[in-house]
């Protein structure tokens, strides 16, 4: 089984209120999704908590670093009572980064392995909260349908891949964690 739930039924409306009102927040950093040969070309994201953003540079992300928060966090206070608790459900000792993704319908994140980098071997625990809409994640040939209000984990160092199914965009905050 790659897949486990976390938690299903999370209100996610005071959140997607406040990502409506702070649209000027999607693709300030653009890089993740624009670098030659990423899989994340389809989307367009929000970097709520990561490295210094003086530091930020295709090479950094590969090294050591500490993460902090960004304005984001400080615009969607929304998010706070979802991260805290969902550190307290997985026993994490610290909180990595916060990424929000917005995949359109019928997009795809192309199969990939995150493994290779310091911050996603080093925060060893991944957790995909579906602010909205749906996607099949396929993770080395098992899937999985993560539907909003739904939180998910599995092994991001192992190949996957995402496409979002039905009418709307698929909205999934990624939160990394280091667990003991």
């Amino acid at each position: 089984m790659r897949f486990l739930q976390l938690f299903s039924g999370v209100d996610t409306v005071p959140v997607l209120l406040e990502l409506h009102r702070a649209n000027h927040l999607w693709d300030r950093n653009p890089e993740r999704r624009l670098y030659p040969g990423t899989p994340h070309a389809a989307m367009t994201d929000i970097t709520v908590r990561y490295m210094p953003e003086e530091q930020l540079t295709l090479e950094a992300r590969r090294f050591e670093h500490r993460n902090m928060f960004w304005p984001a966090w400080h615009e969607l206070p929304a998010l706070r009572p979802m991260i805290f608790a969902l550190m307290h459900r997985v026993a994490a000792v610290e909180l990595g980064s916060i990424l929000i993704t917005k995949l359109p319908s019928g997009g795809r994140i192309l199969p990939h392995s995150d493994a290779g980098s310091w911050a996603p071997e080093f925060y060893n625990c991944k957790c995909h909260i579906t602010l909205d809409g749906s996607a099949l994640v396929s993770c080395e040939g098992e899937m999985c349908r993560l539907d909003t209000g739904t939180i998910w984990t599995f092994d991001n160092l192992l190949t996957h891949s995402v496409e979002c199914v039905g009418d709307s965009d698929r909205v999934s905050c990624i939160v990394s964690m280091r667990c003991e």
